[in-house]
């Protein structure tokens, strides 16, 4: 279950508790009139069933309380309630089905804009995937891949896509095309100064280059992984399953490619670096795609599920 805090303005306190009460969902509904200071109004209260939350979010801002109060929307660790048992079993869907989608648009929008941190640390994961790349070692690209941030703004682009928010959209593009050419450069200036010193290793060299050769191979496999990643990713995050996120970040090669553009290029290898900025593309496109497709279809299945119960639930809800 999630539980909902919500400071609204005394002229809508009655409108608001009045669909708590009714919807079949919602349960340990309390209020505090006069609580709230700043927006000042009343504070009420309650823990939702989080396949209630999307049509309750809807029908709260649309009454006017997102714009003149605030809802603030938190998971619940564990919930020991027969009262919140009874509403659980009133819904049609599992909890685990349900993705939020404020909770997703939250913990994405932080992650949608380019800021100093997200270019550090795309230039601090670009340098430790082409000293990964040219050394041979495996686990510096995943070090790599879990620094690299690229997944927040992709995230958050598929977000913006299926609200139809260009604005945000446009922020989390410019994030992209901000950062992946900053990880490539700082791979570039890296692998340039140990050429100019002389301490590429021998391997790499004589032609021993294993892990660039996963980095230069654009194909329909890449994109069916990076298609699945994407969808894994979003599913995460809509259940605030972070290690699920983690290994999204490991399963795709985003900045290991984007490095190996900036590698190949300061070793003279312009074909290499051409087919890496193919594979890096790809698995972008598999991204946005499987994100995008996934936010729809739980979309879809949501609106599907939410006339369903409008249906077989009555108003008012029996007394529980």
């Amino acid at each position: 279950m999630l539980h909902l805090r919500i400071i609204t303005p005394p002229d809508l306190t009655t409108a608001v508790l009045q669909e708590l009460i009714e919807d079949p969902g919602v349960t340990h509904i309390t209020a505090d009139l006069g609580a709230a200071t700043e927006p000042p109004g009343d504070l009420v209260a309650c823990d939702v069933v989080r396949a209630s939350v999307n049509p309750l979010l809807r029908r709260l801002r649309a009454a006017g309380v997102g714009d003149r109060g605030g809802i603030t929307v938190t998971e619940l660790e564990a919930v020991v309630s027969a009262a919140a048992d009874n509403a659980q079993a009133e819904i049609l869907t599992p909890e685990i089905d349900t993705v939020v989608w404020a909770e997703v648009s939250a913990r994405t929008s932080d992650d949608s804009a380019f800021s100093v941190s997200f270019g550090v640390l795309m230039v601090l994961a670009g340098i430790l995937a082409a000293i990964a790349v040219v050394t041979n070692n495996p686990v510096l690209v995943v070090g790599a891949m879990i620094v690299s941030p690229d997944y927040g703004p992709m995230a958050a682009l598929s977000v913006a896509l299926v609200n139809r928010a260009f604005g945000p959209a446009w922020k989390s593009l410019r994030a992209l095309a901000l950062g992946f050419p900053m990880a490539a450069l700082a791979a570039f200036l890296i692998i340039l100064v140990a050429r100019v010193l002389d301490r590429i290793p021998a391997a790499y060299l004589a032609g021993q280059r294993p892990l660039s050769g996963l980095l230069i191979g654009a194909n329909l496999g890449a994109f069916v992984v990076a298609l699945v990643a994407g969808a894994a990713g979003i599913i995460a995050l809509g259940r605030a399953k972070s290690g699920a996120v983690v290994g999204v970040l490991v399963s795709i090669t985003t900045i290991p490619a984007a490095a190996n553009v900036g590698v190949a290029v300061a070793m003279g290898y312009l074909s290499e670096g051409g087919k890496s900025v193919s594979i890096l593309l790809v698995n972008l496109a598999g991204l946005l795609i499987g994100g995008v497709l996934t936010l729809l279809g739980t979309r879809v299945r949501a609106r599907r599920i939410e006339a369903k119960q409008a249906i077989l639930s009555p108003k008012p809800r029996p007394e529980r």
